[in-house]
């Protein structure tokens, strides 16, 4: 399933040039830069970041991430080194928040594939960075003992990148959740962490999961997560459900996610969609479990 590993907006023809051009991925691409990132969504990162460290006591990790097309370096012996702007590599910026401050890093993909190789190509510091900058990796190794991170991207994301880099984690679009429901989601997704006695358990992989929360500004959420490589890989979108046949789309979307043959749905309230859900489930012979919120039973018990 395509949308398992990367956004379908990503897709794009492969780069004849194996890496991108590392200075215009910092500070040289028109303001589709590290450079320009940290300027103009430090803020973001600020007000955003801050409320998931604050609420969750510093057990979370936050990403606020843009994707960009960077130039590409000839890989040609007659040019090579020669910047390549027919030939773009897409690039992720990304934004650390953490306690103790923020940082920045980037990475890409070799040849602009989505299952390329992760690639930081050194580049002179010109100070034009407005943020500590840290290579990709020890980034994420910071974010190794979180619960959970969440990453919230500006435009499109590639899952394979968080899969890989990051333990469990779930990813949203900036926006989508507002200021005052940070707590909601920091609160609600603890307590469905704590139904694991742990996640990296051969019996999960056969099961995904599908959550709902309701914030506090009212808005109304729908996360699903798989077990990949002993983690929690999630998305979460809020429900926007004028009309029946948005139903339709809503689970058909979020199943065509899923990889396990047995779907938990959790949480105290599913927004009306369970009649859809259960019409989904046996028309493609997958296996519904409900549990509430109050549940005491730890996933990784059942058989």
């Amino acid at each position: 399933m395509a949308g398992l590993a990367a956004n379908p907006l990503l897709a794009q023809k492969v780069c004849k040039n194996q890496y991108p051009c590392g200075s215009c991925a910092m500070q040289d691409n028109n303001g589709n830069d590290l450079a320009g990132f940290t300027r103009n969504y430090k803020k973001q990162l600020l007000n955003s970041g801050s409320k998931v460290v604050e609420h969750a006591d510093d057990q979370w990790g936050y990403l606020l991430v843009r994707t960009v097309q960077v130039p590409s370096v000839s890989s040609k012996w007659e040019t090579k080194g020669v910047l390549d702007y027919s030939a773009y590599i897409r690039t992720t910026l990304a934004m650390n928040k953490t306690k103790a401050g923020a940082t920045a890093t980037w990475w890409a993909r070799e040849c602009n594939l989505d299952n390329g190789p992760l690639v930081q190509v050194k580049a002179k510091d010109e100070g034009k960075v407005e943020m500590e900058q840290q290579r990709y990796e020890k980034v994420m190794s910071g974010l190794g003992s979180k619960k959970l991170t969440l990453v919230e991207y500006l435009d499109t994301f590639n899952m394979r990148d968080y899969d890989y880099l990051l333990k469990s984690h779930i990813v949203a679009k900036c926006g989508a959740i507002d200021q005052d429901d940070y707590k909601n989601i920091v609160d609600f997704f603890n307590g469905f962490i704590g139904k694991f006695s742990y996640v990296d358990d051969p019996v999960l992989t056969k099961n995904s999961f599908i959550t709902f929360v309701k914030g506090n500004s009212g808005t109304r959420f729908i996360a699903y997560f798989n077990v990949v490589n002993g983690k929690l890989s999630g998305k979460l979108d809020a429900l926007d459900i004028q009309y029946d046949r948005d139903r339709d789309s809503v689970v058909k979307r979020t199943f065509n996610r899923l990889t396990g043959k047995t779907i938990y749905i959790y949480g105290d309230d599913s927004f009306g969609l369970d009649k859809t859900i259960i019409q989904y489930a046996k028309a493609n012979d997958l296996k519904l479990r409900r549990r509430k919120t109050s549940a005491t039973m730890k996933f990784n018990d059942e058989r």
